[in-house]
Parts: C-alpha cells; structure tokens; sequence
C-alpha cells in the first residue's frame, strides 16, 4: 500500500487544490475550453444568487495566511499538521511539536503558526478526514479596539464586533476550511470543494466559521440581472463570431503566459487592457531584459525576439483586440456578481490600511473546479502592490 506521503504528493492534478483563476481569465489561459468554463461558472454563480440559499458551490474567500493541511493520516489515524510543502516532493507532515522544528525551523513565523494549528485544532477536528483551510489569527495577532476585535493575517484586517468578537476574543486561533480530502482508502482519496465542516466539533480555543456565502442576505435586482446578461451575451456573440481568435492569440496564453502577465500589470496601473498596452508591455520586459546583457549582440538578440512578438501581434491585431474585449465584457458581468454578493460581508468588517473595503472575493465551484469572482481593482490590485512592495 502507497503511504499517505505519497498520496499527498503523487495524486493526479485534480485532486490538489492549486491556483485558482480569475473568471473572465480562463479564455486568455485556456482558449475556447477557457471560455467555456468562464461562461458556465458565471451563469452557475447568477443562478446561486437567483436562488438565495447558501452551498459550498458558492463561497466567500478569506484573506487568511498561512494555508494548511490537517486531519488524521487515514494508515495511522495518528493527527497531523502541515503547510502546503505537504504536497511537495519531499513532503513535511508533522505529528509532534519535535517534526515543526525539524521541517520548518528556517521559518519561524510558519513554526509558531504549526505550534499552534497542532496544539489546538485537534479540539474540533472529526476524527477521521483531512482538510485544508487558512489560518485567520494566533498567537498574539488579535487586536482589541472600541470597534470590536481585529486580526490582520495578510492584505485585509478583519473586525468582528458583538458576540462574534467575544468568541474571537476567547480563542486561541481561528480557521476557515475550505478543502477536504476524502475516500475510502488512500488510492481513492481525493480533493473535494465542498467540505462537512458541520462535522466539525465547537470549542473556545477555536474559532472556526463556514465559507459558504449566504446569498439569502443579498438582493439581486432586475436591473443587476439585465446588466449581467447584456455583458455576457456580449461576450458569447464575440466568441460565436471570431473563434479563429484563440489559435491566432495562442502563442501568447497559458498560465504564466505574457496575456496573463500583461492583465496583472493592468490591475496594478488601473488600465482596460488594449493591444497596444499589451505590445508596450513586451517592449518593457524585453527592454528590461536585454539591459541586463552584457554584449551588444545579446542586447540587439533580445530586441529581435520583442520585434517578432509586435510583428505578430500587429499581423493579428484585430484577433488580440476580439479576446480582449471579450475579457472585458466577462469582467463587467463578473463585476455585477460580485457587487451584489459585497451587500453580505460574512459578519466581519473588512479595511485595507484603515480603509473600509469589501471581502476579498468568492469562489464558484463549477465542474469540479473553483474559480474566482474578485474586484480586481480593489483587493487583487492592494494584493499585487502589496507583494511588490
């Protein structure tokens, strides 16, 4: 029998919770497949709203840091802790205070947080599962206020007043569990999106809350739902009319991909993107690049491969201008989701730098994979600045 090591590092792509994407960015990633999935996430998050009733198929994102792993290892049924080197491959997990220090003691930060994940999350963890969440607050990160009490665990401080705030003020650390692992022997085991944490057992040294939006605390008006609908049928009549577009644009999608570069640069500088912006962008890197070489002919080699990319963006210039516009329009539709769902912030008060902002985001899980519905221009971009920083 493989050990649980091994499931954690070699089980297929589908089973790890990775990156998850931007809605209206799966068509510059992925192509036409991209566009799919962008379309039927956003209908499936209008249709969540329309119903207003509460899943893990739609979820709140919580701005907590670090993300861990824990449970109780299935071969042993012995309770572990662990970051996301869990699914590295050399794997850490750690079962004693003793394996924290071996694994992670070049980050003290991340040991003090595995200290306390071990000392107090096995009070309400079930006794069989694995799960994966973000740690919101431990240790000393609580602050008391006369607005209530507030943590800060990365970009956003989260304020919590009434009785919510003396159950937060009471606890040891808090945690939103967002991911579970399950089946019935190692080689199934596989991720799941939509985890039982109503399995999870109450206790005052743990705050832990559900992600699932309430969407009973939302109106969806007839004007937001026309809004909706105008951009995605925008969006649907570009890609019905121009799909030659993702082969002529494939040289520059993927993830990672100079379109997805150029789109997080636009976050940063509040630009709409647009083909010439994405053509400065390259001449920028490239620039950047060959200054950084030491002869003239490296320097004048590294220019040429820019020229290339202009040469080929310009031949097929009305095609980059298509998918751009078509992102475009699948943002305005995923903006009107996400103003809608802002009206419920969870119970806790959401600022970035003493200002008063909105929760960072939701997740839509659609076809067994999550994708993120964010204002880009508030968190992704404090998010972005924050990280360059």
């Amino acid at each position: 029998m493989k050990s649980f090591s091994y499931f954690l590092v070699e089980q297929t792509d589908e089973s790890k919770l990775k990156h998850i994407h931007h809605a209206e960015d799966r068509p510059l990633l992925h192509g036409s497949a991209g566009f799919d999935h962008a379309i039927g996430a956003l209908e499936q998050a209008h249709n969540h709203i329309k119903s207003g009733t509460h899943s893990s198929a739609l979820t709140m994102k919580y701005d907590g840091s670090p993300s861990i792993i824990f449970g109780r290892n299935p071969e042993n049924n012995k309770f572990f802790v662990a970051s996301k080197s869990a699914f590295n491959k050399n794997p850490k997990i750690n079962y004693t205070h003793q394996d924290i220090l071996k694994n992670h003691g070049h980050a003290p930060g991340l040991v003090d947080k595995l200290h306390d994940a071990l000392n107090y999350l096995p009070n309400v963890t079930p006794k069989s599962g694995v799960y994966q969440g973000d740690m919101m607050f431990s240790g000393n990160d609580k602050q008391e206020t006369k607005r209530g009490v507030s943590f800060t665990p990365n970009t956003i401080t989260y304020t919590a007043k009434g009785n919510l705030a003396d159950k937060i003020k009471r606890a040891k650390m808090g945690v939103i569990v967002h991911q579970q692992y399950h089946g019935d022997n190692l080689n199934d085991m596989k991720a799941d999106p939509y985890p039982d944490v109503h399995n999870f057992a109450q206790h005052p040294d743990v705050w832990h809350q559900s992600a699932e939006h309430d969407t009973r605390n939302v109106h969806y008006d007839t004007v937001q739902q026309s809004e909706f609908q105008k951009h995605m049928d925008a969006a649907k009549k570009i890609h019905k009319e121009n799909g030659n577009m993702y082969a002529a644009t494939s040289p520059h999608q993927g993830d990672g991909g100079h379109l997805a570069t150029y789109i997080n640069q636009t976050v940063r500088t509040d630009e709409t993107p647009n083909v010439k912006g994405f053509i400065q962008h390259l001449k920028d890197k490239y620039t950047k690049q060959a200054s950084g070489l030491k002869t003239p002919a490296a320097q004048s080699r590294k220019m040429n491969q820019y020229a290339e990319h202009e040469n080929y963006i310009s031949a097929n210039k009305k095609h980059y201008e298509n998918l751009l516009n078509m992102h475009n329009h699948l943002q305005q539709a995923k903006n009107v989701l996400v103003n809608v769902l802002n009206q419920h912030s969870g119970g806790l008060e959401h600022d970035i730098d003493g200002k008063k902002t909105d929760p960072e985001g939701f997740v839509v899980n659609h076809a067994g994979q999550p994708t993120k519905l964010v204002n880009r221009a508030e968190f992704s971009k404090a998010n972005l600045l924050k990280v360059r920083k």
